[in-house]
């Protein structure tokens, strides 16, 4: 496996603690990705597995990752939990798969960014939408199937697009915020 491949496999697994967000209160998950982050900024660079997660020409991986939960702790700080985790669930999902399909399956280049692939942004869909959908569902037992696909799928299209522009924005904050941002208005 490559590096960029495990990095997203990284992206993806961190999905597995929103599980725990039904559990919890909000100062509680705050506290939890707090943990997180400490071991993004300080255990991980210790270990003789960070460098799997560097990409070619880095020292280290701490920005992608520091990101990833400061931008989760300012959601849990703001939005209900039920949309923190299903906004997780697009940004690990979502993010982390179209990354996977775009390398893998070569496809035609967005118009407006040709660093983004259609196969890529297909993906973010089709799995932010899945995700989202049943961390949804998980947070909140008495939605019903429909709507909770619904609104998965449109606040995935919403986090897709706003992941598609060409701005040097780490996509880590503009997925998890306009994700957020989709189902506040939405849900």
């Amino acid at each position: 496996m490559f590096k960029e491949e495990k990095r997203q496999v990284a992206h993806i697994f961190l999905l597995i603690f929103a599980l725990l967000l039904k559990f919890l209160q909000q100062w509680q998950v705050v506290l939890l990705l707090l943990l997180l982050l400490v071991l993004t900024m300080i255990i991980v660079p210790k270990l003789k597995i960070k460098r799997h997660f560097y990409r070619r020409g880095e020292t280290d991986y701490k920005n992608g990752g520091v990101f990833y939960v400061l931008v989760l702790i300012v959601l849990a700080l703001i939005f209900p939990l039920p949309v923190v985790a299903a906004s997780w669930a697009i940004l690990a999902l979502g993010d982390g798969m179209a990354t996977l399909f775009g390398r893998y399956y070569r496809a035609t280049a967005l118009a407006w960014n040709k660093d983004k692939t259609y196969a890529g942004s297909i993906a973010f869909i089709i799995f932010g939408s899945l995700g989202a959908a049943i961390l949804l569902k998980w947070m909140v037992p008495n939605m019903s199937w429909l709507a909770v696909s619904s609104v998965g799928f449109k606040a995935s299209v919403v986090a897709a697009i706003v992941e598609s522009l060409p701005w040097k924005i780490n996509d880590n904050i503009s997925v998890a915020i306009s994700a957020a941002v989709a189902l506040a208005f939405i849900i």
